[in-house]
């Protein structure tokens, strides 16, 4: 099994102090974290951290931080990922979610390679969401995707792969309904044929310790959602007996890339 922690919501706001704080002790064990990062964070966007000094409303790029830049360029153990490109949602829509220019994904990519001055293959949806507009510009942009619980069924781009991920993921959810089960996340990688996925759980998911043993029984792949800037120590301390339980079940904890390595 595969073990990935993907952190969320780091931005333009956001310091070395704020990762440090919450996994140097990751970090001293040998476990990498990625790094969702947001492109161009605006006052407008749904996780602002600025406070009230940096309401200007302009987009701040997080390469504009030199201080947070140099901290991930020097910490081996930290992986970049892209997150939305200013994770706005707007009446009612997530970013990812509503119409995306086909040029979004891109713009937010070249920033973030810009900035750290290395490769960044994997986007994540705002919340967890994505539409078909949203996949085609990931697409565009030449990333693969790792999302919520949910893949599979709910968009759909007129290409066998599509037909193919379709089914598999009706007969995996059909195999754990049909039992009473709750429906775990998909341990495996998905092939939608110009990109693929891999299927994540929230660090707060009541069935998260549950997911773990099942990706395990499978010899697959589990990923588990954090948020930096939302963090308390009893969710840290959960996350540590994650960890803790993998150890024991021999996991091999990898950065994010490595999944679609």
């Amino acid at each position: 099994m595969k073990f990935v922690i993907r952190d969320d919501d780091l931005n333009y706001f956001s310091s070395p102090a704020d990762i440090e704080r919450w996994y140097s002790d990751i970090f001293a064990a040998g476990i990498p974290v990625g790094f969702s990062t947001i492109p161009f964070v605006r006052p407008e966007s749904d996780v602002y951290t600025g406070g009230e000094a940096g309401r200007e409303s302009r987009e701040y790029p997080v390469g504009e931080n030199r201080e947070l830049v140099d901290y991930a360029q020097r910490t081996p153990l930290l992986e970049i990922l892209q997150h939305g490109t200013t994770h706005e949602t707007r009446d009612g829509a997530f970013e990812y979610a509503r119409r995306v220019p086909r040029g979004d994904a891109l713009r937010g990519r070249q920033e973030l390679e810009r900035a750290f001055a290395r490769p960044v293959r994997i986007f994540v949806p705002p919340h967890d969401w994505i539409g078909r507009s949203g996949v085609l510009a990931v697409e565009a942009a030449g990333m693969d995707i790792i999302r919520g619980r949910g893949a599979g069924l709910k968009v759909f781009i007129a290409r066998f792969a599509y037909l193919r991920v379709f089914a598999i993921m009706l007969f995996f959810k059909l195999s754990y309904a049909l039992r009473g089960k709750t429906v775990p996340a998909y341990p495996f990688i998905l092939d939608f044929g110009k990109h693929r996925e891999a299927c994540s759980y929230r660090l707060e998911d009541p069935d998260v310790f549950a997911g773990l043993e099942d990706a395990h029984g499978q010899g697959g792949v589990f990923v588990v959602v954090t948020h930096l800037h939302f963090y308390t120590e009893e969710k840290k301390a959960r996350l540590l007996a994650l960890v803790r339980r993998a150890r024991e079940l021999d996991a091999e904890f990898v950065p994010p890339a490595a999944l679609f390595a």
